[in-house]
């Protein structure tokens, strides 16, 4: 390792992944391993395992494909090591930095690094090799996990000189000989970055700390060959488009939803073996990252209604579109990733509508989170792809079978309970289509702002009631046990002007239905009109309710 740093001059390509070693995970595991390596003596090595390298790199500089976080960690355990012997005031520290981390080249001025990071990581790793701007120890919860990893070897090192005292530097002079001569590793070089991928794909096909993103990017990269700088522009356009500046969980989920829209339903165990097979040729890799370029855009433009794709794809959008991204259902977005490249506008806007219908039905009989409907809306989307299927009355026909009727939609609407979180926001939409719905007005099922400053929930029966305000409701309930099951039905749920809930708060129903009674919302006046509030009276409430949801949302 230490030769590595010593004599190479490397850099990591600027779209790489950001060093992200945890201090409480692998930075500490590094640490760990290393001192039970030291201490054992000289005879024992440590195998850091295998990077890889390419002499494609710029300004004489080789490129890292694999093998950053080893390298990152391992040069700021040697920044800390010099700055400890600088604190000790021993000689030898600027010339382990000088060795090891920068050194002063000919034709240029001041320290030239021996590894150069990202645009982002850069600056601070320069400040800390250099010694022109060393972070302040111990660091802070915001500070970069680059900061980070270099505090926490300064504070196991002061702690190591502590214990060894007037032997503290030979002790650390003991690390950097370690490092340098007996901590090990494999290196491969290729001449060019293409080959350099396929050789990190296939040492990593089994790696289980590559995530599926990872590994898809190296194999296209791999895969790209005379199309490497088209490809690998179309993929981190691709990540940007997403609004992310590295591949990550979310990028992975996307990936999976697209390939599902694309060949059917998919896990994410199987998701790269599935895309590995369909690109195995320069040209098909540039394609594929051209489609995934497309794909990533829709993807965003999903949950966000101002998105540039909906001025072509769809005018009428705004409303149907937040209403979507409120409920965030994953066979939506398959099903939408491969109708709004492929379908024309006016069926795009159709499906939109329908869509909400058909979501509102599964998620109250509990359906659309099953198996089941993925399966059957990737099938979709791939005759969508196909040009099978293309208008709004054959995907209903399609998905018929999965859309609840109207007798099994109402019994569950009648039940249906929503708790806190999520799905207080699902029970505001709830009423407040159901009272456009109500008032008899066009589009119900559209409601553009779900925001609580302007409208709140109000739960009749209060989340934390009183119970002598209460007495008759948590008797008729059989106990208090039992009267809180009732808190979260939504026939017990009204929709109240911002601020005013603050003001109702746990008082008894009287002080409520008086001021329900003045409510210009037509199913909380009819609340605030009620005699008493019962069990039973927000079973009733709640069959009209479910009479007015089969209205709202035709299937």
């Amino acid at each position: 390792m230490g030769e590595i740093l010593r004599n190479d001059r490397l850099t990591v390509p600027q779209f790489q992944r950001a060093y992200c070693w945890k201090v409480d995970e692998a930075v500490k595991d590094y640490w760990m391993d290393l001192s039970r390596a030291v201490r054992a003596g000289a005879d024992e090595e440590y195998f850091f395992g295998t990077i890889v390298l390419t002499q494609d790199g710029p300004e004489d500089r080789k490129k890292i494909i694999d093998g950053q976080q080893r390298l990152v960690t391992s040069s700021l355990l040697i920044a800390a090591i010099r700055d400890e012997l600088h604190r000790l005031g021993h000689t030898r520290a600027q010339l382990i930095g000088d060795e090891f981390l920068a050194s002063q080249a000919w034709d240029a001025e001041g320290t030239e690094p021996h590894l150069k990071l990202n645009e982002d990581d850069n600056p601070t790793f320069h400040g800390i090799v250099t010694r022109s701007t060393l972070p302040a120890s111990p660091a802070k919860r915001t500070d970069s996990d680059i900061v980070k990893a270099y505090c926490y070897f300064r504070d196991r090192l002061a702690e190591l000189s502590e214990r060894y005292g007037a032997e503290a530097s030979d002790e650390l002079l003991k690390w950097v000989k370690y490092v340098q001569q007996r901590a090990q590793l494999a290196v491969v070089e290729t001449p060019s970055e293409g080959e350099a991928y396929v050789i990190f794909e296939t040492l990593n096909n089994r790696g289980a700390d590559l995530t599926t993103a990872d590994l898809l990017k190296n194999h296209l990269f791999g895969a790209a060959k005379l199309h490497l700088d088209s490809v690998r522009n179309n993929w981190h356009k691709a990540i940007g488009a997403l609004s992310l500046t590295a591949p990550n969980d979310k990028f992975t989920k996307f990936l999976r939803h697209y390939w599902s829209s694309r060949v059917g339903k998919i896990t994410e165990r199987d998701l790269y073996a599935k895309m590995r097979e369909r690109v195995t040729r320069s040209q098909e890799a540039l394609t594929f990252s051209e489609e995934l370029l497309t794909a990533a855009r829709i993807y965003a433009a999903l949950s966000d209604p101002s998105h540039e794709i909906w001025t072509e794809k769809c005018s009428a959008r705004r409303p149907a579109l937040d209403t979507l991204a409120l409920f965030n259902l994953v066979p939506n977005k398959i099903l939408l990733l491969a109708a709004v490249e492929h379908l024309p506008p006016v069926q795009i806007e159709k499906l939109l509508r329908a869509m909400i219908s058909w979501s509102v039905r599964g998620m109250i009989t509990g359906g659309i989170n099953r198996g089941r409907y993925e399966d059957l809306y990737s099938q979709v989307a791939v005759s969508i792809r196909r040009g099978k299927t293309t208008t709004v009355s054959q995907i209903r026909d399609r998905l018929n079978d999965l859309i609840p009727p109207d007798s099994d939609f109402k019994a569950q609407f009648t039940l249906a309970t929503l708790g806190r979180g999520d799905a207080s926001k699902i029970a505001r939409y709830y009423l407040s289509a159901l009272e456009k719905s109500c008032k008899k007005e066009q589009q119900p099922e559209f409601v553009p702002n779900d925001n609580p400053n302007e409208v709140n929930l109000e739960h009749v029966y209060p989340q934390n009631a009183v119970a002598e305000d209460w007495s008759d409701f948590i008797a008729e309930s059989g106990d208090r046990e039992d009267a809180d099951r009732w808190i979260y039905r939504l026939g017990n749920m009204v929709l109240m002007p911002a601020g005013s809930n603050s003001r109702l708060g746990n008082k008894a129903f009287k002080e409520k239905a008086q001021v329900f009674q003045h409510s210009q919302l037509t199913l909380t006046r009819e609340v605030g009109e009620s005699a008493t509030w019962t069990p039973e009276a927000i079973h009733r409430r709640q069959e009209h309710l479910a009479t007015l949801a089969v209205r709202t949302w035709p299937k």
